[in-house]
């Protein structure tokens, strides 16, 4: 949740927090905290896939004026690298793979949305209209966004960047905004009940459905899967809350007494901002193991959290100014062979720039894997995990990956095997 509308939340959340008490406490996750950002500048809106993070740097010019820039960070090679240089506001950006999009000021009096191809190092307009779009977020080769352009209200808006196709999702005339999207679902706050409600697009059938019913407000949805995020004022404060389609269950996922609000979610896990300790910090809840866990404890505000696979990151205040940080959550000793070979297949998914082919090769190991460990044939899985490896060098010793990338896969490949045969 990444626009003017995020801000409106945070001041009512910020009003509530006088009227409510702070009590509960949480564990301390273990794993190693880095500072990305080290200027005096403002950083903030931090997203993260694979080992790329991105953010918005917003530099002071005249009064209260200010222009700002996309920047990105390479954990694998600790390089920083602006990637606009034009001299107005862009903001808000959202990553997939090698692409980044985000919303931009360039045109005098309204927003487009842009993107950059980190692969072939070339900026694309996205959107060209005199009204504004807003809030970007993008899944493979679908961006979605809120749009102001047609109707005198927002919509939620997709294009297609294979086709430049544009689509009109949501057609009620109240506002829609603050989308999010996974595969061919795409989640929104709707406000056409009169409060605001969680909705759902489902690409593949063409279907709408209204995923929150109750009066009150829920807005900020995130999704992965199955499974749907959002904060939820329903209590009397925000809560996180998480709807599973594959169940049709809702579950609240927070309960304490102070407000926990901006969700995002990856795999099992759940991050969010929480004010239980009189400031905001970064929490988070592990679905599998019903677990709650503090990652940041040091009295000043961090806010905006996003999370990739082991990876948290966010914006945070403790040095006088806005800067990004990153938590790596250590490795959970409580997830089993066939959790952790899930997690490979998705890194090799969606963190790796290969061609179909290459990509399918590497995938139908896994796939063996995984299908062998839900049946118990873990000797069988072992096999099929030599093969993911046996391809892995194949591929490292024809230069088709990088040396450092098949020594990660091939690395995490052995890791399962050996606890697969110490059990």
């Amino acid at each position: 949740m990444k626009t003017r509308n995020r801000l409106y939340l945070i001041i009512l959340a910020l009003f509530l927090l006088p009227f409510i008490c702070t009590t509960a406490s949480a564990d301390i996750a273990k794993g190693t905290e880095t500072q990305i950002t080290t200027n005096e500048l403002d950083q903030r809106f931090p997203a993260i896939y694979g080992d790329k993070i991105v953010w918005s740097e917003y530099i002071p010019a005249i009064e209260e004026i200010y222009t700002s820039d996309i920047y990105i960070y390479d954990l694998s090679t600790s390089r920083e690298t602006r990637v606009t240089t034009d001299n107005e506001i862009q903001e808000f950006p959202a990553i997939y793979g090698d692409k980044i999009v985000w919303q931009d000021w360039r045109k005098v009096g309204t927003t487009d949305l842009y993107m950059y191809n980190l692969s072939t190092s070339t900026e694309t307009q996205i959107t060209n209209d005199v009204e504004y779009q807003y809030s970007p977020a993008i899944y493979n080769d679908r961006i979605v966004w809120e749009d102001f352009q047609h109707s005198g209200n927002y919509d939620i808006y997709m294009s297609n960047i294979s086709t430049s196709k544009e689509v009109q999702i949501t057609t009620n005339k109240a506002h829609q905004f603050n989308p999010a999207i996974y595969g061919d679902r795409i989640v929104w706050t709707d406000f056409r009940n009169g409060n605001l409600d969680i909705y759902m697009y489902n690409l593949s059938t063409s279907t709408e459905t209204q995923i929150t019913t109750d009066e009150h407000e829920q807005s900020a949805p995130a999704i992965y899967g199955n499974r749907i995020v959002w904060q939820d004022l329903r209590n009397g404060n925000f809560d996180i809350y998480m709807y599973d389609l594959s169940t049709s269950k809702e579950t609240r996922i927070t309960t304490n007494e102070s407000a926990q609000f901006a969700p995002a979610i990856y795999d099992n896990r759940i991050v969010w901002e929480d004010n239980r300790n009189g400031n905001s910090d970064i929490y988070m809840y592990d679905i599998s193991a019903s677990r709650e866990t503090q990652i940041t404890d040091n009295g000043a505000d961090q806010r905006d959290p996003a999370i990739y696979g082991n990876r948290i990151v966010w914006t945070d205040s403790r040095n006088g100014n806005l800067d990004i940080y990153m938590f790596n959550l250590a490795p959970d000793v409580n997830l089993t062979p066939l959790d952790r070979t899930i997690d490979l297949k998705h890194y090799v998914e969606n963190s790796l720039s290969f061609n179909v082919w290459t990509k399918k090769t590497l995938i139908r190991p896994l796939d063996k894997s995984i299908d062998f460990l839900e049946k118990g044939k873990e000797s069988k899985a072992v096999v099929s995990l030599k093969s993911f490896i046996d391809i892995v060098e194949d591929l490292k010793k024809h230069k088709n990956i990088s040396a450092s990338k098949a020594d990660y896969l091939i690395k995490e490949a052995r890791k399962i095997i050996a606890q697969i045969k110490t059990q």
